[in-house]
């Protein structure tokens, strides 16, 4: 590494270094060291100085490279457990120019090497970017950090200028922030500004600069800190979008309620801007009557429930709006304390909505028992004239059998008619009292073991007494039918509705068929005719009170047995269902669990 030099040269060289007491070294283009001085051996023993990368450093040579131009540069670095301030100068002599090397140890205290080992890996430890440039701004010292964030190697960037690694936007809008800074009109610049990765990925960063100032007052270059926020600020974004298009107002309070942070969206429903909220308790704005309501909130972390309640906010038109909130405790590291996250929706519509149907409810309520009082009333009312009509037409009757008059058939024909509208008046009151007793839930289930082919046979035989064009209900039985359990008098009115309506709707048509299978623990009865059938359009209202199809014409009926019927089966924990084509007939099914006992 050492060459020897001219005479004329170490003479030059000597008077000159003669009179520097630091280290102090003059070194060739060949980077090869031509003369140092008594304290440079004193620090830098030439075996110590040859074996140290000190020489083979990249920002050495770049750094060298500007003083065989002419400039002067300085930077910090470390040797040999020290830290020195380096200054290069260029040195003119007999037309060859050479640098001249001033080592200025940065602190009187010499580390050992335990501590140069620590203050290492503490500055290569911290996550934020530690700097330093020079006066043309190019990099001169950049710890680990700095490889971490940006993926540069220290090889790669120190040495280079700091604004090659800024992203193109934002050049000339670092050059105006550093602007005060460099004309020294402040001591320090802090502003963020947007750098480039190895991979084009953009860092937000927040740099922290001072300037680096000579013993002479000039301006060495710069120092500082750079740190990534590029995680801050997308999350900085993100929360600006969801607090600015959410809908749902996002809350933070103290335990007594007070609101700390108040998301944009509550004006949009009450009409408060946030500002106008902090500070401010939250239970002040509950309407009076919703706060002795609301179950009072854990007042610690370590109940970590999510509450949820109602009520009513007082918005800032004085009027109230129905909200619902979620509320929980959360131990809160900034402040180091127990805080109360809530969100909030409005329920206002399904308030309304809620209300108009508890006033329907109630409106409902209110009809059906008036409907009932009425029933109750017309039907005891009824009565009296009906028995009177019944006794009336007994005695008729009687005075013809006894007297023998001429007109006794023509009068038997009144009788009958008379017989025949009071039989179908009480069976109106009687369907009508039963379907004010269902509708009301008054009306009792006595079940018992029964034998169901005996009841049906019964039911049989009266509707087929009844039917003066002499058809029968056929029956049909499927294997051996056990006994179940069920009201024998709902039973025998649920067979008398649907076989006396198979007769009514298939005139001058076949016998209805009744089918009784069991399979497993199910009993299924079928009551099938091959009458007009029930339109498709229709056949779900059915089951609705006084609803009669389109195709009945004069054919009698209520609208109210198939509902009464329905009812019956369902209070037998029983299933009923059919199947109908117009001008086909109608097949009922009727379905019971076997082995149920109640």
């Amino acid at each position: 590494m050492f060459s020897k030099p001219s005479t004329a040269k170490i003479d030059f060289f000597s008077q000159l270094l003669q009179h520097i007491d630091h280290p102090v070294c003059v070194i060739n283009s060949s980077y090869k060291i031509e003369k140092c001085n008594l304290a440079f051996d004193q620090t830098f023993p030439p075996t110590s100085i040859l074996n140290s990368s000190f020489f083979s450093n990249k920002l050495l040579h770049e750094s060298l490279s500007q003083v065989w131009e002419g400039q002067t540069v300085q930077y910090i670095s470390e040797l040999e457990n020290q830290i020195f301030e380096l200054k290069l100068s260029p040195l003119h002599n007999a037309g060859e120019t050479f640098g001249l090397i001033q080592f200025f140890p940065k602190s009187t205290q010499t580390f050992d090497s335990e501590q140069a080992l620590q203050y290492k890996y503490i500055v290569d430890h911290i996550h934020e970017v530690l700097f330093q440039t020079d006066a043309l701004g190019n990099w001169v010292f950049l710890n680990q950090a700095w490889s971490d964030i940006f993926e540069y190697t220290l090889e790669e960037s120190l040495g280079r200028p700091f604004y090659e690694f800024l992203h193109p936007e934002d050049v000339r809008k670092n050059e105006l922030l550093f602007a005060p800074l460099i004309n020294q009109q402040k001591s320090y610049c802090k502003h963020i500004i947007r750098y480039i990765s190895k991979s084009h990925k953009i860092k937000w960063i927040e740099v922290f600069a001072t300037l680096v100032i000579g013993r002479n007052g000039e301006v060495l270059g710069t120092s500082g800190t750079l740190r990534d926020i590029t995680n801050e600020k997308e999350n900085a974004r993100i929360n600006t979008i969801l607090s600015h298009n959410v809908q749902d107002i996002v809350c933070i309070h103290d335990l007594e309620g007070k609101y700390l942070y108040v998301s944009p969206s509550i004006s949009l429903l009450t009409g408060y801007c946030p500002e106008e909220l902090l500070g401010q308790s939250h239970y002040d704005f509950f309407h009076p009557d919703d706060k002795v309501k609301i179950v009072s909130i854990p007042n610690s972390s370590a109940d970590s429930e999510v509450r949820y309640i109602s009520y009513r906010f007082r918005k800032k038109n004085n009027e109230y709006v129905w909200i619902e909130t979620s509320v929980k405790i959360f131990f809160d590291d900034y402040d180091i304390c127990d805080r109360m996250i809530t969100s909030s929706r409005s329920i206002q519509e399904h308030k309304l909505v809620e209300e108009s149907m508890m006033k329907s409810l109630q409106r409902e309520k209110e009809l059906n028992q008036l409907k009932s009082r009425f029933v109750n009333m017309t039907s005891h009312e009824f009565r009296t004239p009906l028995a009177t009509i019944r006794s009336s037409a007994e005695i008729i009757e009687a005075y013809i059998k006894l007297e023998k008059l001429t007109y006794n058939e023509k009068i038997t024909k009144q009788l009958d008619n008379i017989q025949s509208e009071i039989h179908r008046i009480s069976n109106l009151i009687r369907e009508t009292l039963l379907i004010g007793k269902i509708e009301s839930q008054q009306l009792t289930v006595h079940r018992e073991e029964v034998n169901v082919i005996e009841l049906i046979n019964f039911a049989i035989n009266r509707q087929n007494q009844q039917q003066k064009d002499h058809r029968i209900t056929e029956l049909e039985v499927v294997g051996e039918v056990p006994k179940i359990w069920l009201d024998p008098q709902h039973f025998i009115h649920i067979l008398d509705n649907l076989i006396s309506n198979a007769f009514k709707y298939s005139l001058g048509k076949r016998n209805p068929i009744i089918s009784v299978s069991s399979e497993k623990n199910q009993l299924e009865i079928q009551i099938k005719d091959f009458g007009i059938g029930i339109p498709l359009t229709e056949q779900g209202k059915m089951y609705s009170s006084f609803f009669r199809a389109k195709n009945v014409g004069i054919i009698e009926g209520t609208g109210l047995g198939l509902v009464i019927v329905k009812n019956l089966v369902q209070l037998n924990n029983g299933h009923i269902y059919f199947v109908s084509s117009e001008n086909q007939g109608t097949t009922f099914f009727l379905d019971f669990t076997i082995d149920q006992i109640y």
